[in-house]
């Protein structure tokens, strides 16, 4: 089995690291806001990253991907860094790395993937069931408080999942 690990986002992480670590089993943790990125990185990976499931992009992005392993594997979803951005950033060079390490990307989108919907839904709830899948959920009471868990969750104040339950 690979060694799992794992890179968040969010401001607030000390519970969530340990929610990550003692729980579901991941190694390495750490908050790309608040580490040197790339130190981190060969520190957890000192072999490399095997896969990569991108949904940031940027900076972080360009960090892993000059960090995989040979042959290595990027599934590319989003790119959550430019949401907000005004200007679009010149992208850094990775054909060196994509050549150099013979590395696979691959964009997708899950509406490639709707046929298979009913059938991903019912596994997973078996996963869950049999607690082979775990998932964590901040549940906010109240429709009024919409905007108040919405921008919790842009801050990265949640823990899993946010929802609103009315």
């Amino acid at each position: 089995m690979r060694n799992k690990r794992v890179f968040s986002d969010k401001p607030g992480l000390v519970e969530e690291v340990k929610w990550l670590k003692e729980e579901l089993g991941f190694h390495h943790a750490f908050n790309h806001k608040t580490v040197n990125v790339e130190k981190a990185l060969k520190e957890a990976t000192p072999n490399g990253v095997d896969c990569y499931f991108d949904n940031v992009g940027g900076e972080q992005s360009s960090a892993v991907i000059s960090n995989m392993r040979q042959r290595g594997r990027i599934s590319v979803c989003c790119c959550i860094s430019t949401y907000n951005v005004t200007k679009v950033a010149i992208a850094p060079v990775v054909q060196m790395h994509m050549v150099g390490k013979e590395l696979v990307m691959e964009g997708f989108m899950v509406t490639r993937l709707l046929d298979q919907w009913n059938k991903a839904f019912l596994e997973m709830a078996q996963w869950i069931e049999e607690g082979k899948l775990k998932y964590r959920e901040t549940v906010t009471e109240g429709f009024e408080n919409t905007p108040k868990a919405f921008i919790g969750m842009l801050r990265g104040e949640n823990l899993g999942k946010a929802v609103v339950k009315v």
